[in-house]
């Protein structure tokens, strides 16, 4: 049987522990109640929001920055849903930013997940609206849908290539390059060797080339260059102003002394031409009366030892 004292000594137990408990939420607890939040707004239209549940993280790059508080349908436009977040006070949140809903794993769960922004965009004061982005499912939707257009057109158009007149068109066309083929085959075997051939001279060339280059690296090694230009300038330094003058005057003097000797010639020419023309001209008859002479020794060879009357 349970006396008094125990009673009362379970009673004072129980006391201790609950103000212990109230103590412990208090000290834990109290300071997230009394947390200064900033509140937003995100209408999703025409968008479900399964998922996505009061109380659920709100994030932004991956860093929990808030929690979702609630979660009604507008009563204005029943198409859309009003969620409201609140984030820790302070929190940097911009005018270009978007909120969308992004899945949690594999548990079916959606958070908000807040991406975008600028550091030149204007900051949002609390009780304002955050632009909603696209959720993870709407843009998967809508890329299916890109995708399926494609897809389709690209039907159509396989379906217009292989209709029955572009078939026939098509192998008309085989059947005339198979033809075409078979007549310039051998063009396209003499194209080939001549190519061959073509190749075998630039082969050549090459070669030659590089034993061209060979020897002018052997010339540049054997120092015959450097010979060369250390005698061009010995001679360069040897030709003082001095003797460049007189070699030039020695040279101005033989060409006079040439201009001079080409008037002499043309003097002496000018009074031997008519000399010449006259000389030219017996020369002429002398051969005239040869030839007379051969031709009549020709038809009658016995007036080498007889006078003709």
């Amino acid at each position: 049987m349970v006396t008094k004292t125990q009673k009362f000594r379970l009673g004072i137990f129980i006391t201790a522990i609950s103000v212990l408990m109230i103590m412990f939420l208090i000290m834990v607890a109290g300071t997230k109640i009394m947390e200064k939040r900033d509140i937003y707004y995100i209408r999703y239209q025409n968008t479900s929001v399964t998922g996505l549940q009061i109380g659920g993280p709100v994030k932004y790059r991956g860093i929990g920055i808030g929690r979702v508080d609630e979660i009604f349908i507008d009563l204005e436009n029943i198409t859309d849903i009003i969620v409201t977040a609140s984030v820790k006070s302070g929190t940097p949140i911009k005018s270009d930013m978007k909120a969308s809903l992004i899945p949690i794993g594999i548990t079916g769960l959606v958070q908000v997940e807040i991406t975008g922004g600028t550091q030149e965009a204007e900051l949002l004061e609390s009780g304002s609206f955050l632009s909603a982005g696209l959720s993870t499912f709407d843009s998967i939707s809508g890329k299916a849908e890109i995708l399926a257009n494609k897809f389709e057109i690209l039907l159509n158009n396989l379906n217009n290539i292989t209709n029955e007149e572009n078939t026939k068109r098509l192998n008309n066309i085989i059947a005339n390059v198979d033809t075409i083929i078979n007549m310039n085959q051998n063009s396209i075997s003499n194209t080939v060797l001549s190519l061959e051939t073509i190749t075998e001279d630039f082969e050549q060339i090459a070669e030659s080339t590089k034993s061209l280059l060979i020897r002018l690296d052997t010339i540049m090694k054997s120092g015959q260059v450097e010979k060369i230009i250390t005698n061009t300038e010995k001679i360069t330094s040897e030709l003082s102003d001095s003797g460049l003058k007189l070699l030039i005057a020695d040279i101005h003097k033989l060409t006079i002394d040439a201009n001079n000797a080409i008037s002499h010639i043309d003097a002496t020419h000018l009074e031997s031409r008519q000399d010449l023309l006259d000389t030219i001209e017996s020369l002429k008859e002398t051969i005239d009366y040869l030839n007379d002479f051969s031709r009549q020794i020709s038809e009658d060879p016995s007036l080498l030892i007889r006078s003709k009357n």
